[in-house]
């Protein structure tokens, strides 16, 4: 559509004139400036200054509109603020659960402020499956999550909460099978059918894979408990979002925003073509994919991405896939300020930082936002860091009138223009990964993990260069370093806890009932040989829940059936 006149054009060209003699005679002759040229972060180069015929082709588009690049809703935070979702735990599930009653207790809440929120951390042993009381647990059990092998450490999390109103969103990584069917047999036992429960398993299958060297499954086996998940949760669990699309890994190991956007949608082709060969609908499946989005320090391209992101999202989903219902066009997106723009050193500058992480996603019309504490580049966050970090959400939200308007650099020329940059960069990302095989081909071969680890040189040599600027860290350095308290965790004691628990939930349990369920998950997982056998799984899982079994025994059983373990360091074990 042709949003300028004649008339318009006629005095741009005239104003632009003028503006480029200024920087000519004034600048470059009489100055002596040497005229600098800047690039974003995905390495596009940027003019000084933006202005209509920037944006010309740019079609007229209100919120709530296909392609939904101004946001999803006509109405923004106006009807509903942004979720605030603070990812936490360690030590074990009663430490953690202190944690989530303060964080609720401070304001940590899903939609409408109603909602009671619990975004869950593990320990890395949860993470890959081994139990804590298993001999290659030593020395990592509760630290960064806690340990949830048992319904009782579920309970031991969520006792109390009413499940049918509470988000329960437990970031297991590569256990996400198990942990829904433990959380499913415990809903059970306090009387919640499965399709009461809300919340979302974090079930990235092979993004994990790329950004862990820990012994996660091979991709194939994951691939598996990947798309069983999505599709026992299609069918039970209406109110659970069943794949968490995680762009969040490729923001700390440094891709830029085009490229974190191309991967993950690479990523999101890859799964749906799967669902579909599993035998679901995409317009069935499509509208519960929920994302954790990376939030850097490029302030307007970080804006842009998320304008682009949505944008390429519908498109791909009606042009491609033909969806038609709205919520398959919609991409809700939840925002994990960027760890990795934090430091050490002068550790109170990152609330600096995390403010404007949060106002950048806040301008960008995402719907849940996790914020990074100023102390996490120490250690585990305090309670003054996280109580500050939902502080500069409060302060957002409600002193600045931010939230008033819905996407309120809509019509910036740089912004429009810097939107549509970023949707170009990030399709060219997106057919690069195609046109090697796809994703998951992309993964095995080792390709993403190299671009990935490429990105991370080139920042570190910015950095040691001074090209870079962090401020605190690499220039503007004090000569007395601030001295921030790091939060105290008593390791060796909850790990120890967890222990004893788990060998009393061992002993007090029917083990030849056990043995048999976890015979039947093994054969059934020797049975799923290929995507269409989706679906046989689950059910397994879900006696083995009821039987007591615990998440170390469930993968185990998973692992023997399906082909084990594999490091993904090209210097671990295969």
């Amino acid at each position: 559509m042709e949003i300028f006149s004649e008339v318009a054009k006629e005095q741009e060209k005239s104003l632009r004139e003028e503006w480029e003699k200024e920087i000519k005679e004034t600048y470059e002759k009489k100055l002596k400036f040497t005229l600098p040229q800047y690039h974003d972060d995905s390495g596009i180069p940027l003019k000084y200054v933006y202005e209509p015929q920037d944006i010309a082709d740019t079609p007229l588009e209100m919120p709530g509109q296909y392609p939904y690049t101004r946001g999803i809703r006509a109405l923004g935070y106006q009807y509903m603020p942004w979720m605030i979702q603070m990812l936490h735990g360690y030590g074990t599930s009663e430490e953690t659960r202190k944690r989530s009653d303060f964080l609720l207790k401070e304001g940590m809440r899903g939609f409408k402020e109603e909602q009671p929120v619990i975004l869950i951390e593990v320990d890395p042993p949860t993470t890959v499956g081994f139990d804590p009381d298993d001999p290659r647990a030593f020395g990592a059990v509760g630290l960064g999550g806690p340990s949830v092998s048992t319904l009782e450490d579920l309970d031991s999390l969520l006792g109390g909460h009413d499940l049918s109103k509470t988000r329960f969103a437990p970031n297991t990584r590569f256990t996400c099978l198990p942990m829904l069917a433990m959380y499913v047999v415990y809903g059970e036992q306090r009387g919640y059918k499965p399709n009461e429960l809300n919340g979302q398993s974090q079930n990235d299958a092979l993004t994990r894979w790329i950004t862990t060297d820990i012994g996660g499954p091979t991709p194939s086996t994951q691939f598996k408990l990947h798309i069983e998940l999505i599709k026992y949760c299609t069918e039970n669990m209406p109110g659970w979002n069943h794949m968490n699309l995680c762009g969040y890994l490729y923001g700390e190991t440094c891709a830029s925003p085009a490229q974190e956007v191309g991967i993950v949608m690479a990523n999101a082709v890859g799964s749906i073509e799967a669902g579909i060969k599993a035998g679901l609908k995409p317009d069935d499946f499509v509208g519960r994919y929920s994302s954790q989005v990376h939030m850097g320090m490029s302030f307007f391209e970080e804006i842009a991405k998320l304008r682009a992101w949505r944008r390429i999202w519908a498109k791909t989903m009606k042009e491609r896939f033909h969806c038609q219902k709205p919520r398959s066009l919609q991409y809700r997106m939840h925002v994990h300020t960027g760890g990795s723009s934090l430091t050490m050193e002068q550790p109170l500058n990152n609330i600096a930082r995390a403010t404007l992480h949060v106002l950048a996603s806040v301008l960008g019309g995402v719907q849940s936002l996790h914020t990074c504490s100023y102390d996490e580049a120490i250690g585990l966050p305090s309670e003054d860091a996280v109580r500050t970090a939902i502080r500069v959400n409060q302060v957002i939200q409600h002193e600045t009138g931010v939230p008033n308007v819905s996407d309120p650099l809509g019509g910036s020329y740089y912004v429009e223009w810097l939107t549509n940059k970023v949707e170009e960069e990030a399709y060219h990302v997106m057919n690069q990964i195609e046109s090697r095989g796809g994703f998951a081909k992309c993964v095995e071969d080792g390709w993403l993990r190299h671009l990935l680890e490429s990105q991370v040189l080139q920042w570190r040599k910015q950095i040691d260069s001074g090209e870079r600027v962090m401020v605190g860290l690499n220039k503007f350095r004090g000569e007395e370093e601030e001295e921030v308290p790091p939060f105290v965790l008593e390791s060796e004691k909850s790990a120890k806890a967890a222990v004893e628990r788990i060998k009393k939930w061992k002993a007090n349990r029917d083990n030849a009932k056990v043995e048999r369920a976890l015979g039947d998950v093994k054969e059934a997982m020797e049975k799923y040989d290929s995507i269409e056998k989706a679906g046989i799984l689950m059910p397994t899982l879900l006696e083995a829940a009821r039987a007591k079994c615990t998440l170390g025994e469930m993968m185990g059983a998973i692992f023997d059936g399906g082909g084990g373990r594999v490091y993904t360091s090209e210097y671990g074990r295969r």
